[in-house]
């Protein structure tokens, strides 16, 4: 059975009581996200693209940088450096040096952050899967009226979270995605949306990640995918 016919039998069985046969459908609808995932990655390793990062902080920007973004001969995703605008610091010797070390800081912080983010990427088959086997998953209508499908859980890596994830209902590739979080003790959402090229790969195209207690927002924009050559 193709994946679209899988799909037409999974929502069909939305409809009727899910007891025994439930779990059944979630797998299938697990591989088939898989499935959908391990060809968006073997599409992506033919581009290279530009990735933004803009870190703001109490209202000011305290990063930006721009890096190209490309795969590996491992598989690994390589970044090289084009540009980068760290926010103005103030003046004097001592205010200078305290201002350097509150964005050392900053910057660690960041970056232990994406780190938990990218947990919620669920990164490996049996992730996805016990995912999707657990999520409260219901099909709904986008604005343009196409057919997608809405999977919500809890306690996904850490107690009390939830992420929901949208996915097309015809490719199950992602549409979008949410978390609520903590980290060190403060709530955290994270949204991302995809984009699908034509005649090419679904990626993220962006990417915001807020800390309220701290007044911090993480915003990522990917773009100008370019074949490699």
């Amino acid at each position: 059975m193709n994946l679209t016919l899988r799909l037409v039998a999974f929502l069909a069985f939305l409809v009727l009581p899910l007891s025994a046969f439930a779990q059944v459908q979630n797998e299938d609808l697990a591989n088939g996200i898989l499935a959908a995932r391990k060809k968006e990655a073997s599409q992506l390793q033919q581009y290279s693209w530009n990735s933004r990062t803009e870190i703001t902080q109490d209202e000011k920007i305290q990063d930006q940088r721009i890096d190209q973004v490309t795969y590996g001969a491992d598989g690994s995703l390589q970044r090289s450096l084009i540009n980068d605008q760290p926010g103005q610091l103030p003046g004097g010797f001592f205010r200078k040096a305290i201002a350097e070390n509150q964005r050392k800081q900053l910057e660690e912080y960041v970056r232990n952050l994406g780190k938990i983010v990218d947990d919620y990427t669920l990164p490996s088959a049996g992730k996805v899967i016990d995912f999707v086997a657990t999520a409260k998953i219901q099909p709904i209508t986008s604005s343009d009226g196409k057919t997608l499908l809405q999977l919500a859980g809890t306690n996904i890596v850490t107690p009390g979270d939830t992420f929901t994830m949208i996915v097309d209902g015809t490719t199950l590739q992602p549409i979008s995605f949410q978390i609520t979080t903590t980290y060190e003790g403060a709530a955290v959402t994270v949204s991302a949306t995809f984009k699908a090229m034509k005649n090419g790969p679904n990626h993220l195209q962006y990417a915001t990640a807020q800390v309220p207690d701290k007044n911090l927002t993480v915003n990522i924009h990917n773009y100008d995918y370019v074949p490699n050559d």
